[in-house]
């Protein structure tokens, strides 16, 4: 996965840094630009960075060096692998998906809690009981009233709504109307006037909570 930026933060052991600190701030980063010695190019642009490339390049003092980052990613919901580089776990560039930074270090962390304390959370958002998906009948364009939602975030960080009255969601698919009734408290998954297929979750109720769908035709 690429964002594909063209920006980056320059790296150069001119600024009173040592070659070992430099080394170290390269190994794992990947190239923003080609890198050039004269008219040789060195290293082509989207190059993961190994301890034998920051050799070549203390050697042939080719500086500065721009490498991307995640301060420069243009992804808006996550980072791309080429912005955040190798994973310290295994030394290769981090796979889709892969959970780092601070969620990896909550999976690590509280679980370790929970068993000090010897309170368990065991699934859902809000009362600790497991929690149930709603899916979206048909094929459709989501429609409901942003005005009884307010932005939130899952329990593993993405975009989502939680409402606190039931709340109406209707999904408009050719001649007919789906109307979907989703209790207090619970979680909307998807966008105002998104197109979502059938069986795509769309909402994370509370276990025990009841939904009722009804539709019409137009």
């Amino acid at each position: 996965m690429d964002c594909g930026t063209i920006r980056g933060i320059s790296v150069s052991p001119r600024n009173g840094m040592t070659e070992k600190i430099f080394a170290q701030t390269l190994i794992g980063r990947v190239l923003t630009d080609d890198i050039y010695i004269g008219p040789r190019c060195i290293a082509t642009r989207n190059k993961d960075i190994g301890i034998g490339l920051v050799n070549r390049f203390i050697i042939f003092r080719a500086h500065p060096i721009y490498i991307r980052t995640p301060f420069t990613c243009r992804s808006t919901s996550w980072i791309c692998q080429l912005c955040y580089g190798r994973s310290p776990t295994h030394g290769d560039l981090v796979e889709l998906g892969e959970v780092v930074g601070i969620i990896a270090g909550q999976s690590i962390g509280e679980p370790g809690t929970q068993l000090t304390l010897r309170t368990f959370h065991t699934g859902g958002v809000f009362t600790g009981g497991t929690a149930e998906h709603v899916r979206a009948p048909s094929n459709g364009k989501i429609n409901f009233d942003e005005d009884l939602v307010h932005p939130t975030r899952t329990r593993h960080g993405h975009p989502a709504f939680l409402c606190f009255i039931d709340l109406y969601i209707t999904i408009e698919s050719r001649d007919i109307l789906h109307n979907v009734n989703i209790p207090t408290k619970s979680l909307i998954l998807v966008q105002n006037d998104q197109y979502v297929e059938s069986e795509q979750v769309i909402a994370e109720i509370r276990a025990g909570t009841s939904t009722f769908y009804f539709k019409e035709r137009v």
